[in-house]
């Protein structure tokens, strides 16, 4: 069984992500933000069901999923952050 966040609450930080393909972030996300000053790119996820997903990610930008993994290959986006 999958821990849901609350979705209604903000969140209380902004931990810098390093993509990695084997583990797992320190927090699961609430929300994927890609800083101003980052590059747009590609975003290879794990969302916190378990699924694989690929998408795109422009500077500036929040992605609103809870996922617990960014992968580093697949991932083209830079200065990613987690929203917990």
């Amino acid at each position: 069984m999958t821990t849901r966040l609350n979705e209604t609450a903000p969140a209380t930080d902004l931990v810098p992500i390093t993509p990695d393909d084997n583990t797992d972030l320190p927090s699961p996300s609430r929300a994927i933000r890609c800083r101003p000053d980052g590059t747009a790119g590609n975003l290879r996820i794990t969302t916190a069901d378990g699924f694989q997903r690929d998408t795109y990610i422009n500077a500036g930008e929040r992605l609103d999923v809870q996922c617990k993994r960014v992968h580093s290959t697949g991932t083209t986006a830079t200065l990613l952050e987690n929203m917990v």
